[in-house]
């Protein structure tokens, strides 16, 4: 299994600390009733430290299609037909928005729910703590699924 770096900006470094598998989808079904499936979706979601079921729901909500994860058997699926090169693109502003520290750029933060009912990222790097976009419609739902 070939593995990437988590982040954009860290592509080029060979010796990256923190990397991820490189995604793999996988295009089911004909016609009305295709849909797309990422394979490894479970293995991407452990490496970056958040739940599979935010990553695919934010597929969806970025391509305007429905998305559903399947728990028990681990299928991630996206209706319509999408190539794996804008499922990756989608999942570089996912690390951005959600997983990288504002701060320093590490990957290493974790999702806290304030009492005000506020997502923020709290790096565990340098210790910055990060407001995160609250109009966005997978902060809705990160609210009602806690991790």
């Amino acid at each position: 299994m070939a593995l990437q770096n988590i982040g954009a900006s860290n592509s080029d470094d060979a010796f990256y600390r923190y990397k991820m598998p490189k995604m793999i989808t996988k295009i089911e079904g004909r016609g009305n009733g295709i849909k797309t499936n990422v394979v490894n979706m479970v293995e991407i979601a452990k490496a970056l430290a958040r739940p599979a079921s935010y990553t695919t729901k934010y597929f969806g909500c970025e391509l305007g299609a429905q998305s559903k994860f399947d728990e028990k058997t681990g299928t991630s699926l996206v209706n319509g037909a999408h190539d794996t090169a804008k499922l990756a693109g989608l999942l570089e502003n996912f690390i951005k928005k959600y997983v990288q520290c504002y701060g320093c750029g590490n990957p290493e933060t974790e999702i806290v729910i304030t009492k005000t009912q506020m997502l923020t990222l709290k790096c565990a790097a340098c210790g910055f703590v990060s407001d995160v976009d609250m109009r966005d419609k997978l902060t809705t739902f990160i609210l009602k699924n806690p991790p």
